[in-house]
């Protein structure tokens, strides 16, 4: 086990399963063996007031008593500003008016700032040394890696503390209550508070508490009402508010300002008490009047009327999943009253222009105004999943299912229509239907259907092939093995997984598909010595036959398992599924080599992968392909790099495309990369060399290398390959080449597929021990295009063209190293 992994080990078994100030301070106590660091400390600043308050100090291997202070012109103060921070010595001399340091007697800093969820800085994480720290590369890795668990825990802990502070305030308080924190951002409001201003919690969170201002207040009134909560700390008087309807609420406030135990504001909490008197009789006439006995929501005919009305709206349509099954269980009179508190909450929680009865069990909600349905329906589904709905016989949990519409008319037919197909899907999605899906949705059904056809027709007819795409290994500066992947021939057509494999999945035939595509490429790569990729997806370990049929496939064809990668998902092997992991070990065992594909698109579980001992982990395009212009992206690569280095798996990036990419991959060490810069994924035939290739070395000057290229060479680019493999295994150094591109079509190749060729070959190792390269070529347009490629490559070495090989021979024989070298 490395070094990294055996400090992360010792670190866990340091602290266990400790929480809170416990773990904090074994935490330090252990990182200050660990790093052998002097001082270790977790601080969390106050940018506000510039400060830093510890949460936990080692000293010396001792637990000391924690301390404020102040940010300014500190190394701190950087870490909070701009991330991580290193100083292998000297930091003194950076900060000298960091008294602290000087007191301390530090030489060398390590900082790096805590995350919360949200991507504020929580905390900081500071290691000091009153000497020089030698391995900074290995506890910024070390620090990386335990800062998420640390930010978690310190957000716990905060979130622990305004817990037990709101539950005491509601607890001695049955008024609207609301809280915000010291930039008066709104963090916790009560039951009381929903009900009288309309919002729900969290359409408030996060906001300030101006988003209630009715506006009929003048700026005289707003500055004494500031004044005294700055500055005295309270204020209680009569204001009015808006209500989320846009009505007026008359209320009796009282805002108090909350300081900590250093006298800092922390809080800010309000009282509100309702002076809006209502009227009852109006109201109880109008519920008679347009209310569904059933739900206690307005009636059918009320809505049909509201949909008259002109403009675009929006419609949600709840409904009680397993209203049969209450039913059955508890009485029709229990569930019309669950039906009722249903209603009840749905109400509390979302603000609508309607809520109507739509049956038993269904609720219609009518917005007149631009509404987010899916995140209105994801609100309902949480409170729903977290809360039961109680009457006064039981309290039970209610699953919902969500049908949503938009548009001018026949919005109710879509909601039905849209709900429908929310409970058929199963998976309790809110589906939205626009006016024109029905026609759209029509379509896709056409399209599906015939992809359903064609894929039966490839599996039942053979159509389906492998097609191979290269990975180039950085190192060797060669391809070294493929990848398979799966194509329909079609009607003259290559179908790619993308028009075929939704349809594949719904129709349980990718075991199939896996079974045809191993086939093909084990026949294939019997003929040859590369190693090479099969992709293996969740429904071939369901199907629990790949062991066996590879095992009869190895000794069918003679190929020995190592030779065999299994590309799975990343999120196949991070769900932790019992069955598929149990097999994965075992074709692991059985020789066979295992890559985690597309990593980093779902949730990266690395102790499986350490576990499962897989081989390769191959990046996922989305942080490729941008690299080099995207920051994140590279700093992403760069961890993913390092973790694999030092947990001996080799990295392979996707989707390289360009140089610029592959120089950055490079310069982080990627060990493979797989794009189109280097293959296409083609037949194998395609990939073979379609022309003669010979690579002679000169007897009487060892060091001067003939590569003579015949036919149609350029489409796969294999004699490079060829090339390269010979130059990697000869022991004696090669500083002269004579190649003969005469007779081949190598420079009829359009002018910025050769530039890449010419650019890729001057970052590659092979051609870095060249001195001097003379090319032979003929006709015009060749002529100038080898041209092209000189002039990206002579910053490397010295090349020149040549009609003749006498003059080109004569050009090269002419240094004087070669020559005394005969």
């Amino acid at each position: 086990m490395n070094a990294l992994v055996a400090k992360l080990k010792k670190l866990s078994d340091f602290v266990g399963q400790t929480r809170g100030q416990e773990y904090f301070e074994l935490l330090v106590l252990a990182l200050s063996e660990i790093i052998e660091c002097d001082f270790v400390f977790i601080g969390q600043p106050n940018n506000r007031a510039k400060r830093c308050s510890t949460v936990a100090v080692s000293a010396f291997g001792r637990i000391k008593e924690n301390f404020t202070y102040e940010l300014s012109n500190t190394p701190c103060e950087a870490v909070t500003n701009s991330g991580v921070c290193c100083y292998q010595s000297k930091v003194t001399e950076l900060y000298p008016e960091d008294q602290l340091l000087k007191d301390m007697r530090v030489e060398s800093y390590i900082g790096m700032p805590l995350y919360s969820a949200q991507g504020n800085v929580l905390g900081i994480l500071v290691a000091m040394h009153t000497s020089a720290i030698e391995s900074v590369a290995e506890i910024t890795a070390l620090f990386e890696i335990i800062g998420y668990r640390i930010a978690a825990e310190l957000e716990r802990v905060e979130q622990d503390r305004s817990l037990n502070m709101l539950s005491s305030i509601f607890s001695n308080s049955a008024e609207a209550m609301l809280v915000t924190d010291a930039d008066l951002k709104i963090i916790e409001v009560n039951q009381a508070f929903c009900d009288m201003f309309g919002y729900s919690r969290a359409e408030v969170q996060g906001l300030e508490p101006q988003l209630f201002s009715s506006g009929l207040h003048d700026k005289s009134f707003y500055r004494n009402f500031w004044f005294k909560v700055f500055k005295k700390g309270v204020w209680q008087g009569e204001i009015k508010n808006r209500h989320a309807d846009g009505s007026v609420l008359e209320q009796w406030v009282s805002v108090n300002q909350v300081r900590d135990d250093n006298g800092h504001i922390h809080h800010y909490t309000a009282i509100y008490t309702d002076l809006t008197e209502l009227n009852k009789a109006q109201a109880e006439n109008l519920y008679l009047a347009n209310t569904d006995p059933l739900s206690g929501l307005s009636s059918k005919s009320f809505l049909a009327e509201e949909l008259k009305s002109p403009g675009c709206k929006s419609l949600l349509i709840v409904g009680i999943d397993g209203l049969r099954y209450l039913n059955d269980a508890y009485g029709f009179d229990v569930c019309d009253e669950l039906i009722r508190s249903t209603a009840r909450i749905i109400k509390e929680q979302v603000h609508a222009d309607c809520y109507v009865g739509g049956g038993p069990g269904k609720f219609v909600l009518l917005f007149k105004r631009p509404v987010d349905l899916y995140a209105v329906a994801d609100q309902l589904r949480m409170h729903f999943r977290h809360h039961q709905v109680s009457t006064a016989d039981i309290s039970v949990f209610v699953s919902l299912s969500f049908g949503g519409a938009r548009g001018k008319t026949d919005l109710l037919r879509l909601g039905v229509t849209a709900l429908r197909q929310s409970r058929e899907s199963g998976d309790l999605k809110c589906i939205v239907l626009e006016q024109d899906a029905i026609a759209a949705e029509s379509q896709q059904h056409l399209l599906f259907v015939e992809a359903n056809n064609i894929i039966h027709s490839a599996v039942n007819q053979q159509l389906i092939v492998p097609y191979f795409q290269g990975i180039h290994d950085n190192q060797l500066g060669i391809v070294t093995h493929y990848e398979a992947l799966a194509r329909i021939h079609y009607n003259d057509q290559v179908l790619s997984p993308y028009s075929f494999i939704d349809a594949a999945k719904v129709a349980g035939m990718l075991p199939l598909i896996t079974r045809q595509i191993a086939r093909q490429a084990f026949k294939i790569m019997s003929h040859h010595d590369y190693t090479f990729s099969l992709n293996i997806t969740e429904f071939d370990l369901n199907a629990q036959y790949l062991q066996r049929f590879l095992v009869e496939l190895c000794q069918q064809y003679q190929i020995a398992p190592q030779r065999v990668i299994l590309e799975v998902l990343e999120g196949i092997s991070s769900a932790g599924k019992n069955s598929h992991l149990k097999q994965l070990k075992a074709l692991k065992n059985a020789g066979f080599r295992l890559a985690i594909d597309d990593f980093g698109t779902e949730h990266s579980n690395f102790e499986r992968i350490l576990d499962l001992e897989v081989d390769y982990l191959k990046i996922d395009a989305k942080y490729i392909k941008n690299i080099h212009t995207d920051a994140k992206s590279y700093e992403i690569v760069k961890a993913l790099s390092f973790f694999c280095r030092n947990s001996g798996i080799k990295c392979i990036a996707e989707f390289v495309h360009s140089i610029e990419v592959q120089q950055c991959l490079l310069a982080l060490g990627i060990d493979y990369s797989q794009g189109f810069l280097f293959s296409r994924p083609e037949s194998f035939g395609e990939h073979q060399e379609q022309g003669d290739v010979r690579v002679e070395f000169d007897n009487q000057h060892p060091n001067l290398v003939h590569l003579q290229l015949n036919g149609h060479i350029h489409k796969a680019m294999r004699f490079t390959d060829a090339f390269r493999r010979c130059l990697a295994e000869r022991e004696q150094p090669v500083a002269y080449g004579l190649f003969d591109f005469r007779h081949s079509d190598f420079f009829q190749m359009g002018e910025s597929d050769l530039i890449d060729r010419a650019r890729l070959a001057a970052i590659e190792p092979q051609y870095q021990q060249f001195e001097k390269i003379a090319l032979l070529v003929e006709g015009q347009y060749s002529q100038k295009m080898a041209a092209v490629w000189c002039r990206h490559v002579m910053e490397v070495f010295e090349v020149r063209c040549f009609i003749d090989e006498a003059s080109a021979r004569q050009w090269l024989l002419g240094d004087s190293r070669l020559s005394l070298i005969a």
